[in-house]
């Protein structure tokens, strides 16, 4: 799939470049921009407006040999309508303009690939063939037409029973009990739709995670979104094995195997925007679990000025990654946003004059003009083993995904003790406690207080949803336990989300970081080396200016950013 969307990019820049819409020099930056963000070849040359919409619509609709509509002026009959499952417009982008028994007349607003096309022809039982029309058109089309994201799960649930038991009794399908019969079900046109409809909706939701659970009774889809588990409406218990082997044909995995994990991958496009899905497999005691990573490339920030940073902590992260060498460490627990923000400080170095190299566990983000290679179990690869033949590469940065041991923490310090810059990450409750973490793995603390340079430990807590924002006027329970005084807080309100359509009724949306930031000075490095503990260190960094979590918390609580619970929580 991936393969396919690289095809389809260049397609459309030969094929504006071959029509003289633009030059060989603009096709070249629009690739890197495309690499850079993960956007659209179509969004950019348009967005950019280095092509107008009609122009390229135009030319695309040449090269397709077809034409382009104006939908707005179009009549599409009811029938038209309906005969398109919401999930699929929704799913593939598309608007259905005409109709017979056997064929179906889709408006896309972008160059098909071959593989699209099969799936849209397959899924819909009939001949497709498009017509151009502009973005914004079908968008409005594919809301006014289909309506509410819940009313199509609905639709589907029954329409994915149904089909399923005419599949079964027409025999369609085979035995559900051997794997050609799995095989087959996880092939047929239901399961397929059912399965893109969920993956549409938690892209379309935000979500981070997609949890499919089979239990005794019941088969269990939960989104994370904003790092709270929500449950979409079940579907039957006996359709968690086709939808469950529909993932894994999607990710290429082994359907026999049910026993042992498995890891894979899927890359597709959905509602027009390329997203990549890590899929974990599990066995379990009623089935195999799996849980899908959604990794979506046009919303995640990778610049350090979106990342919502305290003024002096970015400041300090900017002048500290332009060292010439020493060890950088982020720190948090999983899912608080530390690669994001290493990522955020690579792009940042990512010139031509240095060579930055990453290992990592797996590969999140492809970054043109960095080397980035990920750990395959069963290679023999470790982070130890592959940072240590990085020094052989001539390598001006390096990124490692995990100090986790005191092989790699030494190989860490020999890279920077050689003239490298070393990005890495630590699973560690807050900044100081870097320290003693890396004292506890056996390594000597004068080879760290003479490496390390600074320690940011992070957390992500979720904001305040901007259409339910309440004030309110905090009594002296909660400033208590803030550890605030009522001259601190003067008559600033606090606020909470009191739920609306647009959060779900949870009050919050999106997410954002909370920072602490310890610079590693001359009296920390000498701390270090007598081997004072965490709570010393830390005491003597407030001392010296350092922002707690909790502080920073509060200062986003006042600025009416998060609420009271949310930054008692993580901190």
């Amino acid at each position: 799939m991936a393969e396919t969307k690289n095809q389809n990019a260049e397609s459309i820049l030969e094929l504006v470049v071959e029509k003289g819409l633009i030059t060989e020099e603009q096709a070249r930056d629009v690739a890197d921009e495309r690499e850079r963000t993960g956007k659209p070849v179509r969004n950019i040359l348009v967005n950019a407006q280095i092509v107008a919409e009609d122009a390229l619509l135009a030319a695309i609709a040449e090269h397709l040999g077809t034409r382009v509509v104006n939908l707005p002026a179009t009549d599409i009959p009811p029938d038209v309508i309906h005969g398109m499952p919401a999930s699929v417009a929704r799913m593939y982008n598309t608007v259905p303009v005409s109709m017979t028994a056997n064929a179906i007349e889709l408006a896309v607003c972008d160059l098909v690939s071959p593989q699209i096309a099969d799936e849209l022809m397959f899924v819909l039982t009939k001949d497709v063939s498009f017509v151009l029309a502009r973005e914004a058109d079908v968008a409005t089309y594919i809301n006014q037409f289909y309506g509410d994201d819940s009313d199509a799960v609905n639709e589907m649930l029954s329409a994915l029973e149904s089909e399923f038991e005419r599949s079964v009794e027409g025999g369609v399908v085979g035995d559900m009990a051997d794997e050609k019969g799995i095989e087959e079900m996880a092939g047929s046109a239901p399961v397929i739709r059912y399965v893109y409809l969920v993956l549409y909706e938690a892209v379309n939701g935000r979500a981070s995670d997609i949890h499919f659970e089979p239990f005794e009774k019941d088969f269990k889809i939960r989104y994370r979104v904003d790092g709270a588990l929500y449950e979409m409406k079940p579907p039957p218990r006996r359709l968690a094995l086709p939808i469950i082997s529909r993932i894994k044909v999607m990710s290429n995995l082994n359907i026999a195997e049910r026993r042992l994990p498995q890891d894979g991958r899927i890359q597709l496009s959905i509602g027009g925007k390329p997203i990549d899905l890590r899929v974990s497999t599990l066995p379990t005691q009623f089935g195999e679990s799996v849980v899908l990573r959604v990794l979506d490339r046009s919303v995640v920030q990778l610049e350090i000025e979106n990342l919502g940073m305290p003024d002096d902590v970015r400041e300090g992260y900017l002048r500290d990654i332009d060292k010439p060498n020493g060890i950088i460490i982020v720190t948090g627990p999983t899912g608080s946003g530390k690669t994001t923000t290493l990522y955020s400080g690579l792009r940042r170095l990512n010139k031509t004059e240095l060579k930055i190299l990453t290992v990592e566990e797996p590969v999140e983000y492809d970054i043109e003009g960095i080397v980035q290679v990920p750990i395959l179990h069963g290679s023999g690869n470790s982070f130890a083993s592959v940072l240590r033949n990085f020094l052989r590469q001539d390598p001006d940065v390096m990124m490692v995904g995990e100090i986790r041991d005191l092989e790699t923490a030494q190989t860490a310090i020999q890279a920077s003790l050689t003239g490298h810059l070393v990005l890495s990450t630590l699973h560690t409750n807050d900044a100081a406690g870097a320290v003693t973490r890396m004292i506890d793995m056996g390594v000597d603390p004068y080879l760290i207080s003479s490496t390390l340079e600074a320690i940011l430990a992070q957390r992500l807590v979720r904001t305040i949803c901007d259409q339910c924002k309440t004030g309110y006027t905090p009594d002296d329970e909660i400033l208590r336990r803030m550890n605030l005084k009522r001259a601190d807080v003067q008559d600033r309100p606090f606020y909470y989300g009191a739920g609306c359509p647009k959060c779900n009724e949870t009050g919050y949306y999106g997410r954002k970081g909370i920072y602490e930031y310890l610079a590693v000075s001359e009296p920390i490095r000498l701390m270090i080396n007598d081997r004072k503990p965490t709570l010393i260190i830390r005491n003597r960094a407030v001392e010296m200016g350092m922002l707690t979590l909790r502080e920073d918390g509060i200062r986003n609580v006042l600025n009416g950013y998060t609420t009271v619970d949310e930054v008692l929580k993580y901190t």
